[in-house]
């Protein structure tokens, strides 16, 4: 039998006033205030752009990196700002060394409340050229080193009842192989996992409130990035010749480590609540082939006649 006393203006009116009761303050949504973050790779690059816009949102940062000169001076930089930050000598390679960071971070802030993985490792040669040893330290560092990261976070996040943010880092190249010849095959292995993970550990993760995501940035203008290169054990010969192959590479724009950063940041904010298993692409379009110019690039190598 219908039901007369069915009003559908007062049921909608109902859940527009609900809309209005349960919006949180716009700077609640934005700002990440009172939270403790951990950052590992935070002494420079992306991971130190990520820890300085943290900072900048409220929150008290540990920066983690196996480098205790690089701590110091990226702590004093950020310190110049009163920014609450300190740095933990840590090793993802290591799950004792893991452990120590969480317990550190809980012990110096009191809680952890966002985990952002940018610490990483990359090189290039080509499949036929790269040894075993450096595909193995790449993968460790990259997706086993997030591994024990988030392993250590969540464990924490679970036993507290935190309802955190974990966010890692991947790489388009999971998507788009490296321009003209490759010299990436390690670096995507590690980074396709990372983002094969996330989908897991989000499914584990949310019926406690704990959102896990990937931010897949492209190149960036880093540290890193203008000093890596071959993989340091293959001959002289063979080193030229895959830096000749990088040169030849050309893009319309390289994004600013901030830029990536941001996108990061936005991922730990309650902006993101509704958010998990998620990938980001953070590369201004690079791996859908959206640019603004199209770079001339001369055919490599040349076309037999």
């Amino acid at each position: 039998m219908e039901n007369m006393n069915f009003d559908p203006a007062a049921m909608s009116a109902m859940i527009m006033k609900s809309y209005i009761n349960d919006t949180l303050p716009l700077e609640d949504m934005i700002y990440v205030k009172g939270k403790v973050a951990i950052v590992t790779g935070g002494t420079s690059g992306l991971g130190f752009c990520v820890a300085q816009r943290l900072c900048q949102g409220g929150a008290k940062v540990v920066i983690a990196g196996t480098t205790e000169k690089k701590g110091k001076a990226a702590i004093d930089l950020l310190k110049e700002k009163n920014y609450e930050v300190t740095f933990c000598q840590a090793d993802v390679r290591s799950e004792e060394s893991v452990k120590h960071l969480v317990d550190f971070t809980v012990e110096t802030y009191g809680s952890v409340d966002i985990l952002v993985t940018s610490g990483g490792s990359w090189s290039f040669a080509h499949v036929y050229d790269l040894p075993e040893e450096e595909f193995m330290k790449t993968v460790d560092i990259n997706l086993t080193g997030a591994f024990r990261c988030a392993k250590q976070v969540s464990k924490y996040m679970v036993e507290h009842q935190v309802k955190g943010k974990i966010v890692f880092v991947s790489s388009n190249c999971a998507y788009v192989s490296q321009p003209v010849f490759g010299g990436y095959a390690h670096y995507a292995a590690s980074k396709g996992g990372v983002i094969a993970m996330t989908q897991e550990l989000a499914k584990e993760l949310k019926r406690f409130g704990i959102m896990v995501n990937t931010v897949a940035p492209g190149g960036m203008k880093t540290p890193g990035a203008m000093t890596n290169g071959p993989v340091r054990t293959l001959s002289a010969e063979k080193q030229k010749e895959m830096g000749r192959e990088l040169m030849v590479a050309a893009v319309d724009e390289v994004p600013t480590a901030d830029s990536v950063a941001i996108a990061i940041y936005g991922m730990c904010t309650k902006m993101a609540d509704g958010i998990t298993g998620e990938c980001l692409v953070a590369d201004s379009g690079m791996m859908r082939n959206i640019v603004s110019y199209q770079p001339a690039v001369a055919q490599y190598p040349p076309k037999e006649e």
